[in-house]
């Protein structure tokens, strides 16, 4: 008897939970936003950055050869996103962002076998961590990589 009604009593207590509580929905309209002031005093100087000589931080090609290349599914499934980054990132005071504009995001891709026949343009962007306050040192990525490759099929 003790082990049947403890299933049957799950879905009596979450319809009570989901029909009497006022979990507010997308269906009632926009809400009054909740704004809660920045705490300078918790978090700042409380950060520890990573030395430079870190492992974790190293890299591993030279120049503006690719790494962190990464195949992510898009919206639509006959296509996909390839990303990458090049360039060095930079941590510290004076750091200096790298251009995207100074490099093409191109895929060529084809037909395993094949000569890659076919090509896509992406885009390109930097990332950039400045903190406005001593004590924490900025950050600017590599140059980050997106190209979409669409019309793909299986074969």
């Amino acid at each position: 008897m003790g082990v049947l009604a403890f299933p049957l009593f799950l879905p009596l207590l979450w319809r009570l939970i989901v029909v009497n509580a006022s979990f507010p929905t997308t269906l009632e309209g926009p809400f009054k936003p909740v704004t809660v002031p920045f705490d300078n005093q918790s978090y700042h100087g409380n950060a520890i950055d990573l030395p430079d000589t870190d492992p974790q931080i190293q890299r591993t090609v030279q120049g503006f050869e690719p790494e962190q290349v990464s195949v992510s599914l898009s919206s639509d499934y006959d296509s996909v996103w390839i990303s990458w980054i090049t360039g060095d990132s930079q941590i510290g005071d004076d750091i200096t962002p790298l251009d995207p504009e100074s490099v093409y995001s191109v895929v060529q891709y084809g037909i395993e076998g094949s000569q890659m026949s076919n090509e896509e343009v992406g885009y390109s962007l930097v990332y950039n961590q400045l903190y406005p306050f001593e004590g924490l040192q900025n950050y600017t990525s590599g140059i980050i990589h997106h190209v979409r490759l669409t019309g793909l099929c299986n074969l």
